[in-house]
């Protein structure tokens, strides 16, 4: 059995609200083992007999799309890719760094990863971000994640490809349960 960690694009995907005890129940009906969610924000750890993750996202997007009636797109990162997310925050941190949050982006391929770090290049005030193979690190002043330029660019990006944005601490969570 594969370990991998599962990101849902959003907990409430048009109109949908997806609990996640709901998705445990239905990735352990679909024949994944040792399920778990951690936070309220779609996030999944889980082991499969499959070792190939594009082959895992997409059954749990077949799931999730045939129990909600619509398309909940999953993105599914390998144990390899979490352990690599969760290390030390790739940016400094401005001071004071209390006041701060590295977020990633992760994307559906390094391709998207770097079509999302040309946009953040594009803006008028880039600010720091750092493209990490099909993730792209980024930081914002607590609070501020929806109104920060970079924030408000990522939104923009969800309506155009496959992208969900964590906090690192959160990558770091899920680096500890899958061990």
């Amino acid at each position: 059995m594969t370990r991998y960690a599962v990101f849902l694009r959003g907990v409430n995907v048009g109109g949908v609200k997806v609990l996640m005890k709901d998705l445990a129940q239905l990735l352990l009906a679909a024949g994944f083992t040792d399920v778990k969610t951690l936070l309220a924000s779609g996030n999944a750890v889980l082991s499969a007999s499959s070792s190939d993750p594009l082959e895992v996202q997409e059954h749990c997007n077949a799931v999730l799309a045939g129990h909600y009636q619509r398309p909940i797109p999953t993105l599914v990162c390998t144990v390899a890719e979490i352990q690599q997310l969760s290390q030390p925050f790739p940016l400094p941190l401005p001071d004071p760094a209390s006041e701060h949050h590295g977020y990633f982006t992760l994307c559906e391929s390094a391709e998207d990863a770097q079509a999302v770090g040309a946009a953040i290049q594009g803006l008028a005030e880039p600010g720091a971000y750092l493209v990490q193979g099909r993730a792209v690190a980024w930081i914002v002043r607590k609070g501020e994640s929806t109104a920060n330029p970079i924030g408000k660019l990522m939104a923009a990006q969800a309506k155009q490809r496959i992208v969900t944005t964590r906090n690192h601490n959160t990558l770091v969570k899920l680096a500890k349960i899958l061990g």
